[in-house]
């Protein structure tokens, strides 16, 4: 097979692994490259590199089997940069800590890998926030789509900002606060989560807006369609706002205009056969372990 290898230069993940990782990829007799930043893992403190072709951002690797991303959430989202626009699927190995998104832990790579050779797998298909910047015709690919979520976020601590938000053409609500999340199902057990959002099962099409600290604290989370298309206009006293998608931040103008829907690309990621997102759920946020279960 022809894998890419993604990862990125972490304090927490020795290079020693990842470079196992890779080493023992090729002597099981498959086509490594690897990205740019995992070569720069690998040369990081006088580490030998692997012996592999390296990819970069925009370049066509369509013909990739798989895209093997070494971290944590963080490392995927960044390894969707390389995958989506030339529709790869991703395998996750967890070397970072809570995982939500990873396939398997670092220790059972070579487990998996056995398990994809073998077609254990299936390929599991994720929807993908569209964002459509009307005034701004320069919008850089990156912050063109998002898999877990978009935030409209105030800069600083002095006042809260108001989103305006419109819903297929008409006024849904001003809300004022800190900001505004639009989640989709894979991003609701993410950032939305901790400000208060529900768990969408990962095969939910629709998106979630959940206000930040909401002024009006009867402003609650909303679940919206797959067809719905969100209308965003930050306004306040600041001059700009922080718009972030994933892993991804700039700053961006008030009373601009964000259009945001679910977008016709999908995210694709391996998928253990014998794994559940109700395992997922019962391990990473530990349901059932209080001592009277």
């Amino acid at each position: 097979m022809k894998i890419g290898v993604h990862a990125i230069p972490h304090h927490r993940i020795p290079n020693s692994e990842l470079r196992n990782l890779a080493l023992w990829l090729i002597e099981r007799g498959h086509n490594v490259f690897v990205s740019q930043p995992f070569s720069r893992c690998m040369e990081k403190n006088g580490k030998s590199s692997v012996s592999a072709q390296v990819f970069a951002l925009g370049d066509d690797i369509h013909e990739f089997d798989l895209l093997l991303s070494l971290g944590g959430d963080g490392t995927i989202l960044d390894s969707l940069l390389y995958a989506i626009p030339n529709n790869i699927p991703i395998l996750g190995i967890n070397f970072g800590r809570l995982g939500f998104l990873a396939t398997s832990h670092a220790r059972d790579y070579q487990e998996t890998i056995k398990k994809v050779e073998e077609g254990e797998v299936t390929i599991q298909e994720r929807s993908l926030l569209s964002v459509r910047i009307p005034e701004d015709p320069t919008h850089e690919a990156g912050y063109s789509f998002a898999l877990n979520e978009i935030s409209l976020t105030k800069r600083d601590s002095a006042s809260m900002i108001t989103v305006k938000t419109d819903l297929n053409g008409s006024f849904l609500n001003d809300y004022w606060g800190d900001g505004l999340i639009i989640s989709t199902a894979t991003g609701s057990t993410g950032y939305s989560l901790s400000c208060g959002g529900p768990i969408l099962w990962p095969e939910s099409s629709g998106m979630v807006v959940t206000p930040i600290s909401p002024h009006n604290l009867s402003m609650r989370p909303l679940v919206l369609p797959e067809t719905a298309i969100l209308e965003l206009t930050p306004m306040g006293r600041q001059q700009k706002v922080m718009l972030s998608m994933d892993s991804r931040s700039k700053t961006f103008p008030i009373n601009q205009k964000i259009i945001v829907s679910i977008g016709s690309n999908k995210a694709r990621f391996v998928n253990m056969r014998e794994n559940s997102f109700a395992q997922t759920l019962r391990d990473k946020l530990f349901w059932g372990k209080d001592f009277r279960n």
